[in-house]
């Protein structure tokens, strides 16, 4: 039986063509009727996994198939994976309309692996994702899910409205019940599917294709909580095999977040999994951990008690939900191995090593290892109870950062509790022995907000030659965070900047304001994102030495429209950058053209030029010859004391776009007793 429907004038533009399995014009030979339920289904009783093809017309079945309006549709299917998963979960099906020839490989697409992916829950909307289910009825986006050839949509043109549809058998223990045909671009539920309706009026477009200055992907206005590409990026990103791998909290087809991967340029974009949070990982929050050709993450929700989970991933849209937290108790927030892990996970063989900011013995968070098969979640640290006047501890509390690993040593942050109940700084070996708080941050002053060293630590740690980098949100004698360093063996705690205070109106500064995102190194330099404050509060760039030296603000977000929160370039960095190449890549949390974030990219700074020449003019003056790059814009500048240093611009002047060699002569030098003179490129 054939079911088409097409959607009124008032509605989205959308076709639906149901096609029961059993209902075949010509069922081939080694294809079985079962009856499940009342679910009349087909299966290939014959296995046949030993070529690409179906090989003989036994394991084919053909459908007549009347659309009702000319279009490019997606295959979806409704199936049932046996008892054996991966070796019962196959088939194909026609590489376009018309009759196939078994035996004729360019005439096959081979569909497999669907044991990992596939929707059963009502509201969720169907793609080639999903989660890992055997022995249930569920739904798939064929046309989306490339499980084993290239995946097709099908093209109906004028005048050909009736066409013929072929699968073929492969795996038996597969049982196939029904066959869609929908408009590609729309979105159907299970339950669409299921009841042969039509989507909602609601459809979901890429509003904004293509890069735009330093956006290189601009996030799409969410619609009741969806969008095609996800919303809210609050993961770093990370490079894998030339493209960029990255997170969204919020967004997607499900609204719960998505996977995505761009090019470098942002030309090629692609949100290849959106979660559903219904037994399946939900809002993914920590950076990817990257592992061959897949990658681990972490969501704060989802998972089968909805308190978070580990994912693994790859880039055809697999998703395996490797470990669900346990349930947390109603009355105290306590559960054994912690819950809502929303940090960097580290790899090291067959284990991860991850925190949780909730859950554990005593509410507060906990440092775990599993293995990478899920099987084996182990509590390293269980963060202790707070004190309920001071909210101070022994050990800290709500670690948000993840861990960094090296050798058999786990170090990161805890953005909570200590002895100045405003975080700490901890190391602790694999095995869970040596527990050590290596820096307990101090106690804010309370009407100030301020203090020596920064408060609350929400992000991780980079670790370089014995060396500790991190952040602080908050604290500082501006009261917006602090960047610093320190030993691995908690000495030597430095502070290389002090973020300066905002204006308490239009909370703007020159810096940047409460960083929560890791710091990167490269060479002799840390990036990293202040998530407020800068000319427009925003959010910020920056880079630091690793002495403390040469901090510059890279790039100043800019301001968002007060009603609609939107931009051009993003706002609200909320993770950190990666260095690649010349430029810097990251994300913001808000912000863009659509309101819900950005990728972005920003030329690293030109290294600086070095004075080659002085020269003591007979008049008095001075003439400094510079080298530095070839046609960059340089800003000079001079003070007569370095210490303190009162840096004041006196030229500007741009380089030989060939040589990079410029002079500037400073009349007034002969009148000063001692003048330094510095430059950078703009």
């Amino acid at each position: 039986m054939v079911v088409s429907l097409r959607a009124g004038e008032n509605a989205a533009a959308a076709d639906l063509v149901i096609v029961q399995a059993e209902s075949a014009a010509s069922l081939g030979t080694n294809f079985l009727i079962g009856n499940s339920s009342g679910t009349f289904y087909i299966s290939n009783t014959n296995n046949n996994t030993s070529t690409t093809v179906p090989g003989i017309p036994g394991r084919v079945a053909s459908y007549t198939v009347t659309f009702p309006n000319a279009g490019t549709y997606d295959l979806y299917a409704r199936v049932r994976v046996g008892a054996g998963a991966a070796n019962d979960d196959s088939f194909f099906y026609g590489n376009g309309f018309g009759a196939k020839s078994p035996a004729t490989s360019t005439d096959w697409i081979l569909c497999n692996n669907v044991w990992s992916i596939g929707f059963t829950n009502a509201g969720d909307i169907v793609t080639g994702g999903g989660i890992v289910q055997t022995g249930a009825w569920k739904w798939i986006d064929i046309s989306q899910f490339n499980g084993g050839a290239a995946p097709i949509s099908f093209t109906v043109t004028a005048g050909n409205l009736t066409q013929t549809f072929q699968i073929g058998g492969r795996e038996d223990g597969f049982d196939m019940d029904k066959f869609a045909f929908g408009t590609s671009g729309a979105s159907f539920t299970v339950s669409n599917l299921d009841t042969g309706t039509l989507p909602a009026s609601l459809t979901l477009t890429n509003y904004f294709p293509g890069p735009d200055g330093m956006a290189i992907h601009r996030f799409n206005p969410l619609y009741n909580g969806l969008n095609l590409d996800g919303a809210n990026p609050a993961a770093g990103l990370v490079y894998s095999g030339g493209i960029l791998l990255g997170t969204t909290l919020n967004g997607g087809l499900q609204g719960n977040g998505t996977v995505f991967y761009v090019s470098l340029d942002g030309t090629s974009f692609n949100a290849f999994r959106s979660f559903t949070n219904a037994l399946d990982a939900g809002n993914p929050q920590g950076d990817l951990a990257v592992a061959g050709s897949g990658f681990f993450g972490t969501s704060r929700g989802g998972g089968s008690s909805g308190v978070g989970s580990i994912f693994l991933g790859s880039t055809n849209g697999g998703n395996s939900l490797i470990r669900s937290f346990a349930v947390v108790s109603a009355d105290e927030a306590t559960n054994s191995g912690g819950a809502s892990p929303s940090g960097l996970l580290a790899l090291s063989g067959n284990t991860l090593y991850g925190t949780t900011t909730a859950g554990g013995a005593a509410a507060n968070g906990t440092v775990f290892s599993l293995s990478t098969n899920g099987s084996a979640l182990a509590v390293l640290h269980d963060f202790s109870a707070l004190d309920s006047n001071t909210g101070t501890n022994t050990d800290g509390a709500l670690p948000y950062g993840g861990l960094i690993l090296s050798g058999s040593a786990l170090y990161g942050t805890a953005s909570g509790g200590g002895s100045g109940g405003a975080g700490v700084v901890f190391a602790v070996n694999t095995s869970g022995n040596n527990f050590t708080v290596l820096h307990h941050f101090t106690p804010l002053d309370p009407l100030a907000a301020t203090n020596t060293d920064g408060a609350y630590p929400g992000s991780g740690l980079v670790l370089s030659n014995g060396t500790l980098y991190g952040t602080t949100i908050a604290g500082g004698t501006g009261g917006q965070g602090v960047v610093f360093s320190m030993g691995a063996d908690g000495t030597g705690f430095a502070i290389l900047h002090h973020f300066s205070a905002t204006d308490p109106l239009l909370r703007t500064n020159l810096d940047g304001a409460s960083p929560c995102a890791s710091l990167a190194l490269s060479g002799s330099n840390l990036y990293g994102t202040a998530s407020a404050g800068g000319a427009n509060a925003s959010g910020t760039v920056f880079s630091v030495n690793t002495n403390g030296a040469q901090f510059q603000t890279l790039y100043a977000f800019t301001a968002m429209d007060p009603t609609t929160g939107t931009n051009r370039d993003g706002a609200l960095p909320v993770v950190g950058v990666l260095p690649l190449g010349s430029s810097l890549y990251g994300t913001t949390f808000g912000g863009g053209p659509g309101g819900a974030g950005t990728v972005f990219s920003l030329a690293l700074p030109l290294p600086p030029a070095m004075i080659t020449q002085i020269v003591h003019n007979p008049n008095g003056s001075v003439t400094l010859s510079f080298l530095g790059s070839p046609n960059s814009t340089n800003v000079i500048q001079s003070t007569t004391n370095l210490i303190p240093a009162a840096w004041q611009n006196v030229s500007t002047n741009t380089a030989d776009p060939i040589t990079g060699i410029w002079n500037f002569t400073d009349p007034a030098a002969g009148q000063i007793p001692i003048q330094f003179y510095r430059s950078y490129s703009r």
